[in-house]
């Protein structure tokens, strides 16, 4: 069979060119944001790995 190579990089121009637009009701993420989710995310789970959260909710 031959293969057809013909066509890929106007696909590809045309993924760029959708990706490379910017809605105006998008959401924005900054890097801090995500910094901010990791670090939370990583505590919370230590304290779950550590009982601390378990001895929290027995308090009440």
């Amino acid at each position: 069979m031959a293969k057809k190579d013909g066509g890929g990089i106007q696909q590809a121009a045309g993924l760029i060119r959708y990706f490379d637009e910017e809605s105006e009701d998008a959401w924005k993420i900054t890097p801090g944001q995500i910094y901010f989710a990791c670090i939370s995310l990583s505590i919370f789970i230590y304290l779950v790995n550590e009982g601390v959260i378990a001895w929290i909710r027995g308090l009440f």
